[in-house]
């Protein structure tokens, strides 16, 4: 009966002599422990505990002997036991005092089952982190894409006739904040005549691929906008995606061009690159990314496109600053660094897209390295070449070479000024000279009045 009652209490008892050796050892068939505690009778403990819990019996054993009545006469210990096959398992022990008797009574709960579901606790708490991860990336990506299209879309709530959610272009399309509209419903957002169901007019035409198109006055402001719907179902609610247009607008020719114009920047040999107007990539396309090396657009959108240049935040600044001038820039000669820091020869054109609130430069890069071999006169202009020739046999070698250098010094002062359409400040910064030494250097090879007339 005694027996019975330890099985039933805990999950297994041992009886542990003052030498460590087990006198008995009781368990539950029902226990995990059951078929192993059955060889523990007769084997010293510390055989089957490893070095660190021995020592901890020890201490407990040693502080229950030290103990009066009056304290409890128990004391706690964890001890971490070598199954059979080589795996190690925790079990949380009470050591008691036997009345008359030097041994000790072991009570243990074997704590498998306490890890098993932690680490359960811990796989679940990990999987809703997971899920909540992909949650806010999903919600990321519709957030920029609803902001990034060129089309005023308002989701709405067909069971309600509520607008769920919506972007600033459609807020500005009905003339008022997107927080407040938010909520709000949506046929009180035009100038209805009475009898008109927006919501039904809205479901008219679900089969056709366009949806249901209908034309209203908006409350504020009372101008007319043409409402395209197409209704779907997310989680067992009934939504319609709205989108919102001047009537008559020629879409579909819009959304032809746009396509083509798609396709161009994807398939297109000459590179092309949009930044904004500091000239952080925004977008690129597979042909800049051949050119540079890059593995792929995420490598490239977010960087300068100083980084990739040639000079750098000289060709950047010569960029920028023309474009954003003139409007645009044609066949700028420079080189593009790759991520593997060689260098291919490229004439860049830029257009400045400025008629918006984000202006952005748009640029159209050319591989001109077979342009570049083809070119023979590139080095010395002929007539220079032929005044260093003719000094051969009249002046010494030094003489020859300095005149060399100054033929040199001017062809590049040339070209930088050709290079920047004449900006003498981006001049200097390309050839690393000061704006005082250049103009120098301009009255010194008679260019200072020739550029001026």
């Amino acid at each position: 009966m005694f027996s019975g009652i330890l099985a039933t209490v805990c999950d297994i008892a041992l009886v542990v002599e003052p030498s460590g050796v087990i006198r008995n050892a009781i368990s539950g068939q029902e226990s995990r422990l059951f078929a192993e505690a059955a060889t523990w009778p007769g084997q010293n403990l510390k055989e089957l505990i490893d070095p660190e819990s021995a020592k901890k019996f020890e201490r407990a054993r040693d502080k229950l002997l030290e103990m009066s009545d009056e304290e409890g006469r128990y004391r706690w210990a964890e001890l971490i036991h070598h199954a059979e096959r080589g795996d190690a398992f925790p079990i949380r022990y009470s050591v008691h005092s036997l009345a008359n008797d030097d041994a000790v009574l072991l009570l243990g709960r074997d704590q498998r089952p306490v890890i098993e579901m932690q680490q359960q606790l811990l796989n679940a708490q990990i999987a809703l982190e997971r899920d909540f991860e992909a949650q806010r990336e999903a919600d990321a990506r519709y957030r920029l894409l609803m902001e990034f299209t060129s089309d005023a879309i308002v989701l709405v709530s067909m069971t309600s006739g509520r607008i769920v959610d919506m972007n600033m272009r459609a807020a500005v399309a009905l003339g008022a904040a997107r927080t407040e509209l938010i909520g709000a419903s949506f046929a009180s957002q035009f100038n209805l005549a009475e009898g008109v169901d927006l919501l039904g007019s809205l479901s008219a035409d679900t089969s056709g691929l366009g949806g249901a198109t209908v034309e209203f006055a908006t409350l504020r402001g009372g101008h007319h906008l043409e409402v395209r719907s197409r209704q779907f179902r997310a989680a067992g609610e009934r939504l319609a995606l709205c989108r919102l247009s001047e009537p008559g607008q020629d879409t579909q020719g819009l959304g032809s061009l746009a396509t083509d114009l798609f396709q161009l920047f994807q398939l297109g040999t000459d590179a092309i690159v949009f930044t904004n107007k500091d000239g952080v990539i925004e977008a690129a396309s597979d042909a800049f990314l051949n050119i540079t090396d890059a593995p792929d657009s995420a490598a490239v959108v977010g960087r300068s496109i100083g980084e990739f240049l040639g000079r750098g935040a000289v060709d950047l600044k010569v960029l920028l600053e023309n474009a954003r001038r003139a409007g645009h820039l044609r066949s700028y000669s420079t080189k593009l660094t790759t991520d593997f820091d060689a260098q291919v020869a490229v004439e860049l054109s830029a257009t400045w897209l400025g008629d918006r609130s984000d202006p952005k430069l748009a640029l159209v890069i050319r591989d001109a390295t077979s342009a570049t071999a083809l070119r023979t006169d590139f080095s010395l202009g002929q007539g220079d070449m032929r005044g260093v020739m003719e000094l051969v046999g009249s002046s010494n070698l030094k003489d020859i070479v300095a005149e060399t250098t100054n033929v040199v010094e001017k062809i590049c002062i040339e070209t930088a000024i050709e290079l920047t359409r004449n900006n003498r400040v981006a001049a200097a910064e390309m050839l690393g000279l000061s704006r005082q030494s250049l103009y120098v250097k301009l009255r010194k090879y008679g260019l200072l009045s020739r550029e001026e007339e």
